[in-house]
């Protein structure tokens, strides 16, 4: 008996190490997390001071929002904040950006790049590009391409087709609203000027996750909007 009592504490000892030893050889189990569940790639460019300033220097970047929630931090933004983060570069020395959209990838050469978040919710709301072309013939191949790829309502695309607008001066700006043949729900805005070669189209791609409801794509493919007074959340 006194070798039981002297041996029993080493025995305990012995058992908890082995419990221990097991418990680590179990696969690690996290709860799922929204806000990793939808956060960009850490490869994803930043859109703070210092990641414009890369970008700057390299010519280029990548962002990763092929999520419809991607929270305001990830890309370097003031979580909760109404907040335009703005990159401009000299006309003639444009950067080429990658965008990762929800269901859609492009990449553009642009000199002006902005991405807008708003207080109201966590999530970054609208990435937004400008390019420029070289008079309204060019302005006219631009919108045909756009249109096939984002798809804009037979409506909107009919007036800037009859240039109905035009007739009242000299310049000014038409939308093409929003498409979302891709999925990805982009609008169009045109800045034009008769007889210049100053001729801007601003696209805007909106990722925040009430675009991408079934019923709100329903309606941006038919009225060329969403629908009026909807949730950007998505809640």
């Amino acid at each position: 008996m006194g070798n039981n009592r002297r041996h029993g504490p080493l025995l305990v000892l012995a058992l908890l190490l082995a419990l221990a030893l097991a418990s680590c050889s179990l696969p690690f189990q996290t709860q799922p997390s929204t806000t990793e569940e939808t956060s960009v790639g850490t490869s994803t460019s930043m859109m703070d001071k210092a990641g414009i300033k890369k970008i700057k220097a390299d010519g280029g970047g990548r962002f990763d929002l092929s999520a419809t929630s991607v929270p305001q931090e990830s890309v370097g933004l003031a979580p909760h904040a109404n907040d335009v983060a703005y990159l401009a570069t000299d006309i003639d020395k444009p950067v080429k950006i990658t965008l990762e959209l929800p269901h859609d990838t492009l990449t553009v050469k642009t000199s002006d790049f902005k991405m807008s978040t708003y207080s109201t919710s966590p999530f970054v709301d609208t990435v937004t590009w400008f390019e420029p072309v070289d008079g309204l013939d060019a302005l006219d191949a631009a919108v045909a391409a756009a249109n096939e790829h984002f798809g804009f309502s037979h409506t909107n695309l009919a007036a800037w087709e009859a240039k109905d607008f035009m007739s009242a001066g000299s310049k000014g700006q038409q939308s093409l609203g929003m498409g979302v043949k891709n999925g990805t729900a982009v609008y169009l805005l045109v800045y034009w000027k008769k007889d210049s070669p100053a001729q801007v189209l601003q696209f805007s791609a909106l990722i925040a996750p009430g675009y991408y409801k079934p019923e709100v794509q329903a309606e941006i493919a038919e009225y060329g909007r969403a629908p009026i007074g909807f949730d950007a959340d998505g809640e």
